[in-house]
């Protein structure tokens, strides 16, 4: 399957480790921690912060076979890269594939939510603004990698501050015999609540993608992925047990229920939180902006995209056709549906990569044991627990969620096989 591949380019590598980690921070802390309270809440009382926890228990063997095959690879491409170098180029494209539908899905996802929340919600020019704000973002990662990495760092700080503040207030209205009691729906609640805290912590996946644009990549991607898993866990165990305790209407349906406990707790917190929350899902849709046409060039640099899609620009050194295409249906899809059908389109998607990395690792050390590298303690262990806990995160799929999944995978090999006999040249005669 070598016909069309593209030649190995050597890219500029402009990002540092602060800029990987801020793309990791960016891509866990986005619209979930504002949106999503209320569902825990409900499914799991006072002890909804224990599902970050929890679920943070369950990713971090995953995040931790994400680290030491980043230190592995030094290319762009993340888990499709991995999945293709251990199993083959069949399994390397139903994990690179799943890799770009979920994050243009959640590109698509968190935009509509931004622009409900600037005041368009049920507005005629809502989904025209959700157009154009996708386009636009498009737009200043064609011209170069580091403007939107500048662009993320910026709005990290910006969104990590604002949702520090809620929490120093909010640390002074708590009532801690809040936290706790009885669980809503006994144990079948504590599940559902930890898949609930996938759509949050989700994203440190995200951070290798660009290793290829990194400065020191075999340092700076696994430090990066770890630590902004770590970090946004605690952060959103602490948001969580904050609101438990201190926002007696948690439990209301709500689209934005951070913003109304703020409110809640005094309006100029609310106006700060609001614009945290902006600031929170715009940096979200800049980092998708980013990511996202990554995983198409890395596909199409082996040919399971049309080769044009890997091109990177003359001037600007981006993949300028696949951030064209990747905005261009980012922005239907953000035309056609709203917050909450994006959001369950995107979870199996992320699961099939989680799963499919953490057994790569020892097909990888076995396969490749002369590349150096961090490696992780315990032999197999980790990558099996990692396996397994992916496994345990997909069976809180819901039968519309599966039915996304197979159609979304069908379309792809759809492609791949137009694209090959597009390629494919005539036989003389014939």
């Amino acid at each position: 399957m070598t016909a069309g591949v593209a030649e190995p380019r050597v890219v500029g590598r402009r990002l540092s480790l602060f800029d990987v980690l801020c793309i990791g921070v960016n891509a866990i802390v986005g619209s979930g921690v504002f949106a999503l309270p209320d569902d825990m809440h409900r499914e799991m009382g006072g002890w909804s912060p224990l599902a970050f926890a929890l679920c943070a228990v369950l990713l971090m063997p995953i995040a931790l076979c994400f680290s030491e095959l980043s230190a592995r690879h030094d290319d762009t491409g993340g888990s499709y890269l991995y999945a293709r170098n251990a199993f083959g180029t069949q399994v390397g494209f139903i994990v690179g594939w799943y890799c770009w539908v979920s994050t243009f899905v959640s590109w698509a996802a968190v935009t509509t939510l931004f622009v409900e929340l600037l005041g368009f919600h049920g507005h005629l020019l809502n989904k025209v603004i959700v157009v154009g704000v996708t386009v636009a973002l498009g737009a200043v990662n064609y011209v170069g990698v580091k403007p939107g990495a500048w662009l993320v760092n910026a709005m990290v700080i910006g969104k990590i501050s604002a949702i520090l503040c809620f929490v120093a207030v909010g640390v002074m209205a708590m009532r801690p015999h809040q936290l706790g009691g009885a669980l809503p729906h006994g144990v079948a609640g504590v599940g559902q609540g930890i898949y609930l805290a996938l759509f949050p912590l989700q994203g440190f996946e995200v951070a290798p993608v660009a290793a290829g644009e990194t400065a020191n990549p075999r340092r700076s991607v696994p430090l990066a992925t770890i630590g902004s898993l770590l970090f946004s866990a605690v952060l959103f165990v602490a948001v969580q047990a904050v609101l438990v305790a201190s926002y007696p209407s948690l439990g209301d349906k709500s689209d934005h229920p951070l913003v109304d406990a703020a409110r809640y707790l005094g309006p100029t917190l609310g106006g700060l939180v609001l614009v945290g929350s902006l600031v929170s899902m715009g940096g979200f849709t800049a980092g998708s902006a980013l990511g996202a046409p990554r995983y198409a060039e890395a596909i199409a640099s082996h040919g399971l995209l049309p080769v044009q899609v890997a091109r990177r620009h003359p001037r600007f050194a981006t993949p300028h056709i696949a951030i064209v295409v990747t905005t261009g249906i980012t922005a239907v899809l953000g035309f056609l549906f709203d917050y909450r059908q994006l959001v369950g389109m995107s979870n199996i998607s992320v699961v099939i990569q989680y799963f499919f990395t953490c057994l790569a690792v020892p097909v990888l050390r076995k396969k490749r044991p002369e590349r150096e590298g961090w490696r992780m303690p315990g032999g197999p262990v980790l990558p099996l627990l990692g396996a397994a806990g992916s496994l345990f995160l997909l069976s809180g799929a819901n039968w519309m969620e599966v039915v996304f999944a197979a159609a979304a995978l069908a379309v792809g090999y759809a492609i791949v096989f137009a694209s090959r006999k597009l390629e494919t040249p005539p036989v003389p005669g014939g």
